[in-house]
C-alpha cells in the first residue's frame, strides 16, 4: 500500500513539475519569437489609451453590443454562444500602465446560474470558456498547478499575449489577458 501511495505521489509531483516547466519554456520561446498579438476581443487591444478604451466601449454600447456591468465597474457582454441552453455573461475591465491597456480581467458566468441548477457551476463553465477562447485565438491551453490553491489553472501564450483561466467561485471563471512584455517591464 505504501508503495502505491509513494508511486502516485511521485507521478503527481512529476506532472506538476512538468506542467510548470512546460509553461515557462512556452513563455520564454513565445517572448523570444518577437511576435506581437495585441488584439483581444470586441476590438479591444493592448496599448489602447484609457480614452480610446472608453470611447470604443461607448460606441459598442450605442450599438447595443455591451452594457454597463454591476455597479458600473465593468463592461457587460452577453456572449452570443448559447450552451446547455444558457447564455454566458462576460464582465471585463482593463488594467492600465502609463495610461495604456496592458491587461484585461474578465469574469464569466452562466446567466441562469443558481446553486440548484445542475451544470451551471464553474466546473462546467471553465471547460466551455476554455473551448470558446481556444476557438477565438486558435490556441490550446495547458494545465498548470495553481500556486494559490489545490486546483489547476489553464494558460496559453501566443507571442506577447498570455491568457490565464481559473475558477474563482462556484459561479465564476476568470480569464486574465496580459501583455507579457509590459508585465516583465513593470516587475523589473
Amino acid at each position: 500500500m505504501k508503495k502505491k501511495i509513494k508511486f502516485h505521489f511521485f507521478i503527481i509531483f512529476v506532472f506538476f513539475s512538468c506542467s510548470i516547466d512546460s509553461y515557462y519554456s512556452l513563455e520564454k520561446s513565445e517572448l523570444e519569437s518577437g511576435i506581437r498579438n495585441d488584439s483581444l476581443f470586441l476590438g479591444i487591444k493592448f496599448g489602447m489609451t484609457s480614452s480610446d478604451f472608453y470611447s470604443h466601449c461607448w460606441d459598442l454600447n450605442k450599438r447595443k453590443l455591451v452594457t454597463q456591468g454591476p455597479s458600473n465597474n465593468s463592461v457587460r457582454y452577453l456572449m452570443p454562444t448559447k450552451s446547455i441552453g444558457q447564455n454566458i455573461e462576460m464582465l471585463f475591465y482593463p488594467v492600465f500602465n502609463k495610461d495604456t491597456v496592458y491587461e484585461v480581467n474578465s469574469t464569466y458566468s452562466y446567466t441562469a446560474w443558481a446553486p440548484w441548477n445542475d451544470g451551471t457551476d464553474s466546473e462546467y463553465l471553465i471547460k466551455e470558456v476554455k473551448s470558446i477562447l481556444s476557438g477565438w485565438y486558435n490556441t490550446d491551453f495547458i494545465p498548470v498547478k495553481n500556486p494559490k490553491s489545490e486546483d489547476f489553472l489553464y494558460v496559453t501564450v501566443d507571442g506577447n499575449r498570455r491568457i490565464t483561466l481559473t475558477e474563482v467561485s462556484d459561479r465564476e471563471v476568470r480569464a486574465r489577458f496580459t501583455d507579457l512584455t509590459i508585465e516583465k517591464n513593470i516587475k523589473k
